[in-house]
């Protein structure tokens, strides 16, 4: 077994380092951030499309220097693969190395590091390997990111998706899990490109997001998938207006009447922002869950205003009153 391996790298890989694995919430029983395990994550699921981009790399450069530079065989090959890790280099050249990230070995990344070590360094070192892997791996949307950790659950889904398969799903929820067997339709984005979610419906017919990172295992069920059209139609609004919100099916439209400032907040807070699918002046009309647009639009206080439904109103309305009634009893207390 290896001793703890350090590399040095930059203070935003660390810092993407650390907010991934709080995003993607692997966690210690005492609440602290599981960082090694995150890491191993990491380093088992993303070396191989590392070091196939590493080749990629090293492909195109002998390609464009065959018959031009006058070398050719191994001290060709040597060249492209010096050329392959002053390019590596080049993502930090320049960039203060001031943070320490930490791997520990394990029986799961063991064998891998193994393999590194022997034959895919190209005379440098293990910790720059791993530097320029953590470099590459942060330079990617966090949902790509999401699905390098969580890519035996997210290949499970792709090639039951593929062939019409159902699934049998643990996901995280509970001390034991969740289990359900669910139809898978697609695996979508957010609109901020921040988490991945499978899109499916349960035995009760329901249309659920999934998120990826909170699948535990994935096991394929030789049962075909068979959507209805109601399905298919929940499934288009959750991919069009905001894939992490549950439908019910039933929403009607909503329109939302804003102020000046309302507006000019809506323009700014981008973050879970629903798409408006009409704009009448100070009037914006929606199509999507009731759930996102509360959450969205309970922020804007008196600057938003629900002129329907009325469900969605009265929703608002009882928020606001419970938190006045909250302040007057703390204000007694004082």
């Amino acid at each position: 077994m290896y001793d703890k391996i350090k590399a040095g790298v930059s203070a935003r890989v660390a810092e993407i380092l650390d907010k991934d694995a709080e995003a993607f919430e692997f966690f210690k029983k005492d609440g602290s951030l599981n960082k090694n395990a995150f890491v191993t994550r990491l380093i088992v699921n993303y070396n191989a499309a590392f070091r196939a981009r590493e080749a990629h790399i090293f492909d195109v450069l002998k390609s464009g220097m065959e018959g031009k530079s006058g070398m050719g065989g191994e001290k060709l090959n040597s060249l492209c693969r010096e050329l392959v890790l002053k390019l590596e280099r080049r993502g930090y050249e320049g960039v203060k190395s001031d943070k320490t990230v930490s791997v520990k070995p394990t029986r799961e990344s063991a064998p891998v590091i193994d393999y590194i070590e022997n034959y895919c360094l190209s005379g440098g070192s293990l910790s720059e390997y791993f530097r320029n892997m953590f470099t590459a791996y942060t330079s990617l949307p966090q949902d790509e990111r999401e699905k390098i950790i969580f890519l035996p659950q997210y290949n499970a889904i792709t090639q039951a998706i593929a062939r019409g398969k159902q699934l049998f799903l643990v996901t995280s929820g509970s001390s034991d899990g969740r289990r359900m067997q669910v139809q898978p339709y697609s695996v979508v984005t957010s609109k901020e490109e921040m988490h991945c979610y499978l899109l499916a419906a349960n035995t009760a017919g329901e249309c659920l997001p999934l998120r990826l990172s909170r699948i535990i295992s994935v096991v394929q069920i030789e049962e075909d998938t068979s959507f209805t059209g109601g399905q298919l139609a929940t499934f288009a609004r959750m991919a069009a207006f905001g894939p992490q919100y549950r439908y019910s099916g039933s929403e009607e439209e909503v329109v939302v009447r804003l102020t000046e400032k309302g507006i000019k907040m809506f323009r700014a807070m981008y973050v879970h922002r629903p798409v408006p699918t009409k704009i009448d002046v100070d009037r914006y009309h929606f199509n999507c869950s009731y759930m996102q647009l509360f959450q969205y639009f309970v922020r804007f206080g008196k600057d938003a205003f629900i002129v329907k439904p009325a469900e969605l109103r009265d929703r608002i309305k009882r928020f606001y009153a419970a938190g006045i009634r909250s302040y007057k009893a703390s204000e007694k207390e004082i």
